[in-house]
């Protein structure tokens, strides 16, 4: 005997929701807006515009992706489910057509089933809504899918009526919705735009921690003193290790995980935490920096409560894509949200030391006197002094100059960057050129001197013994602190550059004119001018000069590379003169003076004969 039909339920027939409908047709005034108490939810939004799908990144005004020639003129349509808590949100010609459609599945369902003679359903609505003993309306509620057009900007996270959420408002009566669940296609299309607001509430719950307050406006810190290394130190402080992460678990199962509380939405049952994941400071920065722009835009349009310090994470932009670009091409992805390429220009800069450019200022510093050699081209390069310095020399030896590209600052911006030369001494260099036939190693004496006559040969390369001494921090561009300042790296050094309070020692160096030192006393300036970025590098490359001068280091630049030289007594003599020098003493040894040092002998074509003393 073949099993009885198994009979449908009625929860299984309202299971999938009903319609789509047009909202203005099936809904009624009585639907109202959705609050904290008595929330109005969408479930599975879809976003739609000229027929084609689109999300929140790129339909909203306050995007950067936001197109106006797709999105300006042309409505955005939504779909979601919305949930009918009482059947008077529903007009009467919802009400037939929903009731319609029921009975059309109770029918087909049981005909499905086996069921003879299922022409008609008695199935009502009203019937289903009907109060049931113990509650204050029925139990099952159907569910329909609505379409409507959206009206105003979306708000996430920041609403009073939906704070934790996702907000729309549609045109008709402008009803707000709180979304629920978005559709996977319009899920892709808007995961940028919530991954911004998200970062932005952490910062803003951040800052409400650390005031011990449930708003952020409460938090007194300066603005100036809120780096992005102080927003790491309180998410690490705060939430990398809170306890209420500790007792929850947001992936879990309902029925078989006994750790979990029933009905508790993954709460872990009293007495049992888990371990939270490791949280690096590289994550966090790689958050932060991945809507840097965005966030520093959003606070630069605020009138009031502004809570960052704009030109202090404006200032973080430069390492923020300094580091993009050496994650790009080391194959990896740091500070960029998924799918979004870097640029990475090849300029041959694997090892690379930063070469400052010429400094386009109207020709302003090309009036002052200095020689070719200028002592403040020794500091790191990162002064426009030596490339001027260059330019000089060409210009008077007849030399065709390249235009330079015009930089903002020589000491925070305007680098390029070239392969430094190898730090490995070749021997079998020192054998293959004659001394008598080698270019002059010390530097010409005026800028009219040029050694375009003498035979060439390659740069010699660099001691690592010498180059050991100079602070890798001379090669990279110095960077002022949240609060204006900056410490010479040298270690016991401790000089300091306050660009809020500078001295006289700070200034006095005459590649700042007497009327940028005025302005600069004064704090008539903004750190995002370039004169105030220029002068500050010209206060940083005097300083370090002067460290190159204690350790008798020298820093000139030839051509595109930059070559190191020792610094004895008031001499200069480069590293391969050096050796060819040793050399030639092992070959001819001078006599020995009778006070037991070695006497100066002339070295010429002829070889020395050299002479025994008697005893």
């Amino acid at each position: 005997m073949p099993p009885a039909p198994r009979g449908t339920s009625l929860r299984e027939l309202i299971e999938e929701p009903f319609g789509p409908y047009l909202e203005e047709q099936v809904l009624t005034a009585a639907c109202k807006s959705t609050t904290v108490k008595n929330p109005l939810t969408l479930r599975r939004l879809i976003l739609e515009c000229g027929n084609k799908y689109t999300g929140l990144s790129e339909c909203e005004p306050c995007q950067p992706d936001f197109d106006p020639d797709r999105f300006g003129d042309t409505p955005i349509r939504f779909r979601g489910v919305l949930e009918i808590q009482s059947l008077s949100w529903l007009t009467d010609d919802a009400i037939k057509a929903i009731e319609q459609e029921l009975r059309a599945r109770d029918i087909r369902a049981r005909v499905a089933n086996g069921a003879q003679a299922a022409k008609s359903s008695s199935l009502s609505l009203k019937r289903m809504y009907e109060p049931t003993p113990g509650f204050q309306s029925g139990q099952l509620k159907i569910k329909v899918e609505i379409q409507g057009i959206k009206h105003l900007p979306a708000v996430y996270l920041i609403s009073t009526y939906v704070p934790n959420g996702l907000m729309i408002v549609s045109k008709a009566q402008d009803r707000r919705y709180a979304v629920e669940t978005i559709h996977i296609y319009t899920y892709r299309r808007s995961a940028l735009y919530l991954s911004r607001y998200r970062v932005m509430q952490v910062l803003k719950d951040l800052l409400a921690l650390d005031a011990g307050s449930n708003h952020f406006t409460a938090n007194k810190t300066p603005l100036p003193a809120r780096t992005p290394d102080w927003f790491v130190n309180l998410y690490l402080t705060h939430m990398a290790h809170a306890g209420r992460a500790r007792c929850h678990r947001p992936v879990y199962d309902s029925e078989g995980d006994s750790d979990i509380e029933p009905n508790s939405l993954g709460r872990l049952r009293r007495g049992r935490e888990h371990i939270l994941r490791h949280v690096s400071r590289a994550e966090l920065y790689s958050h932060f920096a991945m809507h840097a722009e965005w966030l520093i835009q959003q606070v630069a349009n605020m009138r009031m409560n502004k809570w960052i310090d704009v030109d202090v994470w404006k200032a973080w932009l430069f390492d923020v894509r300094r580091i993009r670009k050496e994650a790009a091409r080391a194959g990896q992805r740091w500070g960029t949200w998924e799918g979004v390429e870097v640029p990475v220009h090849d300029d041959s800069s694997d090892d690379i030391l930063p070469r400052p450019l010429g400094v386009s200022r109207k020709g302003k510093r090309s009036q002052r006197g200095g020689s070719s050699t200028r002592q403040s081209s020794r500091a790191s390069g990162l002064a426009s002094s030596s490339a001027r310095s260059t330019r000089q020399s060409s210009r008077a030896s007849g030399a065709a100059t390249p235009p330079a590209r015009s930089t903002n600052s020589p000491a925070l911006a305007g680098f390029h960057y070239y392969r430094p030369p190898s730090p490995m001494v070749d021997d079998t260099m020192l054998r293959t050129y004659d001394p008598d036939f080698s270019p002059a190693s010390t530097p010409p004496g005026s800028p009219s001197s040029s050694s375009s006559g003498l035979p060439s040969r390659p740069v010699s390369p660099v001691d690592p013994a010498l180059a050991a001494r100079i602070p890798s921090e001379f090669f990279v561009p110095p960077q002022v602190t949240a609060t204006f300042q900056w410490v010479c790296p040298v270690r016991g050094c401790g000089y300091l550059i306050d660009l809020l309070h500078l001295t006289e020692e700070n200034l006095e160096t005459e590649d700042i004119t007497e009327e940028e030192k005025r302005r600069l006393k004064d704090k008539s300036w903004n750190i995002r001018e370039d004169w105030v970025r220029e002068a500050f590098g010209y206060m940083v490359d005097k300083h370090l000069a002067r460290h190159l001068d204690e350790w008798d280091i020298k820093l000139e630049m030839q051509g595109r590379r930059v070559r190191l030289r020792t610094v004895h007594a008031s001499w200069y003599m480069s590293l391969t003169r050096v050796f060819v020098q040793l050399r030639a003493l092992w070959k001819h040894p001078p006599a020995v003076h009778t006070h037991g040092r070695l006497r100066k002998v002339k070295i010429d074509n002829r070889r020395p004969v050299i002479k025994q003393e008697e005893a």
